[in-house]
């Protein structure tokens, strides 16, 4: 009884998902419901073949007029043309939407990424997650491909199965002992064949499913080392300075063949079943036509039944064989579907409040960390301990501190891309979390140190829409600094960024690319704005220039910008010193370098590269 239970719940199981991937396909992709009328004309195709055959065959056995004869042949004829018409009609949409739907099932997981808790964006199980639906779109299917490949299939061979117990619920019973012997002989041929089928398909479902989904992992890396390494211009730099051609042509030769063993087995695997179909399907067909014949011989049939009946039991056979690997290919393939649900299922943990964002009556904005904690999940390493610190609007904040020390990570707490482990963070008193989440993200513009340029026109890259305001934007790219590049490009804000989709793409500098996210932050008009490293990629003379214009850049706004370069620093009206996941000093340039302790050792040890006499004494710099 238990082993019942458990194949009832593993076929509910596979009934859930299926019908959940029909109702997403044709929510993302409705004109799918055309397939329907495919399924109808593949079903009833062999049948048009096998009843003119036979009404052909009884009418020249019974010697029938010629116009009856060219009746039923014109009628064949016909009826198959106009099938083969539809089949083709709709089979040429059908692989029109086939091309689209490999795109259009993206959507949701699209949708997913974007809108998912950014923490999990950064889950190394969610990743793979991802990642494994690229693996098995490029390599045997993606989860929707297959599913509408077998389920076409099983549809399909319901159909046939219906017009094949149709055509042989009309075959009378059998009167002599030779022909129950003959029957008897058939349905334990039958029997076996079809049992052996059912074994043989679940295995081989099973099989390749597990060889696909072991090779997934390992693809992640090839993909990576050949789109991300060797195709990278970037990386190309480095792969002729220290000599990795080799190192790279020997992962080549690895993929490659660990690709060569993956096709090798999946092609075994296949001959061996097709193999075996074969051979069954040949068995199977041979016993058909020794029942029907041995019916027709005994005169319980006329001799054209003999191909409606064979033909009948045939298709009925073949129908049965496809439902059954149809259904087990299915079945063992669930994994991927589920892997792709699971994807969309990822939970939000992060809470969503209702409350509106508002100022305080005077119109600013009071940012509290009280006694907070955080360490990312899946860790057991506090990245901060028991922060505590107010700040309001309108205040040059710089964050410094040694590399780990968790200055980022207290940025993506403020942005909420991440919520304390412990303690709360208040603005104008309230915990953030209560406040409703988009509003809240909408206070902020930030660049981050690893920020993306993507290859959009400039204008709706600044302002992150299609539909730009092309003033507000041109004076964005202004205040940035990137005026005089704006002059050079041949389509102002129409100009591409880059030549990866357009050949009249303008290849922008790391210096210019460092401007345009600071443009895209200022067009934003945040109240805070958050800067990561933001003149890492400038020269020193625009350097300077960015920080004495920072004010009118940036505007009265309150402004955090982390930094290495602690001669920035002095621009700041107040600085946080990080180390070990605590803010250990805090006030203005002169009062920290007054003071012993971290930031005045940090300076000290900056300044004596530009101390002449130091350069002096150190031969590093001649006599001036």
């Amino acid at each position: 009884m238990r082993g019942i239970n458990n194949k009832e719940s593993e076929f509910q199981k596979d009934a859930r998902s299926h019908l959940r991937a029909m109702r997403l396909l044709l929510t993302y992709s409705p004109e799918w419901s055309v397939m329907g009328i495919t399924l109808v004309m593949d079903g009833v195709y062999p049948f048009i073949s096998i009843y003119v055959s036979a009404m052909l065959l009884d009418a020249l056995y019974e010697k029938r007029t010629l116009e009856e004869m060219v009746f039923w042949a014109l009628l064949g004829a016909g009826a198959a043309l106009l099938v083969s018409m539809l089949r083709h009609l709709t089979a040429k949409y059908k692989n029109t939407l086939w091309w689209a739907m490999r795109f259009r099932v993206e959507e949701p997981m699209m949708e997913k990424a974007m809108g998912m808790d950014y923490e999990l964006m950064e889950d190394e199980e969610v990743q793979k997650l991802r990642a494994r639906q690229a693996e098995y779109r490029k390599h045997g299917g993606s989860a929707f491909e297959i599913f509408i490949w077998q389920m076409e299939l099983f549809l399909t061979a319901c159909l046939k199965l219906v017009f094949a117990v149709v055509t042989v619920c009309t075959l009378p019973a059998v009167s002599s002992r030779g022909g129950r012997m003959a029957a008897a002989a058939t349905v334990v041929v039958l029997s076996a064949g079809l049992g052996l089928m059912r074994r043989t398909a679940h295995r081989v479902s099973r099989r390749e499913y597990q060889i696909w989904r072991d090779d997934a992992d390992n693809e992640r890396l090839d993909t990576f080392i050949m789109s991300e390494v060797v195709l990278d211009p970037e990386a190309g730099k480095d792969i002729r300075l220290f000599h990795q051609q080799e190192l790279l042509m020997e992962y080549g030769e690895k993929m490659c063949e660990n690709g060569r063993k993956v096709y090798r087995e999946i092609s075994g695997i296949r001959m061996r079943q097709g193999f075996l179909q074969s051979l069954w399907a040949a068995v199977l067909g041979a016993a058909a036509y020794l029942y029907t014949g041995l019916q027709a011989y005994a005169g319980a049939i006329a001799p054209g039944s003999v191909v409606r009946y064979a033909g009948g039991i045939q298709q009925m056979v073949q129908a049965v064989s496809d439902l059954l690997y149809s259904w087990d290919y299915l079945h063992n393939y669930r994994g991927r579907m589920d892997e792709f649900f699971a994807y969309l299922d990822l939970p939000e943990k992060k809470k969503k409040g209702t409350i509106p964002v508002q100022k305080r009556r005077d119109g600013r904005f009071l940012i509290e960390f009280k006694n907070v904690s955080f360490k990312y999940p899946g860790t057991d390493v506090w990245v901060l301990k028991n922060m505590n610190l107010r700040f309001e609007i309108g205040e040059r904040v710089a964050l410094v501190g040694p590399n780990g020390s968790g200055k980022t990570t207290f940025v993506k707490l403020l942005c909420r891309l991440y919520d304390p482990t412990e303690g709360t963070i208040l603005m104008n008193d309230v915990d953030i979390r209560k406040y409703r989440y988009g509003e809240y993200m909408r206070l902020f513009s930030v660049v981050f140190q690893d920020f993306q340029v993507f290859s959009l026109k400039m204008g709706e890259y600044i302002a992150g829409n299609e539909k730009a305001d092309r003033q507000k934007a041109l004076e964005a790219a202004v205040r940035a600094g990137l005026g005089e590049l704006l002059s050079r490009m041949p389509d102002g804000l129409d100009t591409v960024i880059g030549r990866d989709f357009s050949e009249n793409g303008f290849v922008i500098s790391g210096g210019e690319a460092q401007k345009l996210a600071m443009a895209r932050a200022i067009y934003k008009d945040a109240p805070f704005v958050i800067l990561d490293e933001p003149t890492a990629a400038l020269d020193p003379v625009t350097e300077n220039e960015v920080y004495t214009r920072f004010h009118e850049i940036i505007g009265n706004k309150t402004t955090l910008f982390i930094s290495h370069r602690l001669s920035a620093c002095r621009f700041a009206g107040e600085i946080l010193v990080f180390e070990d996941g605590d803010i250990v000093q805090r006030g203005s340039h002169d009062v920290l370098c007054g003071q012993e302790g971290l930031y005045r050792r940090m300076w000290e040890a900056q300044a004596k590269y530009y101390n002449i006499t130091h350069l002096q004494e150190t031969g590093v710099c001649g006599t001036i």
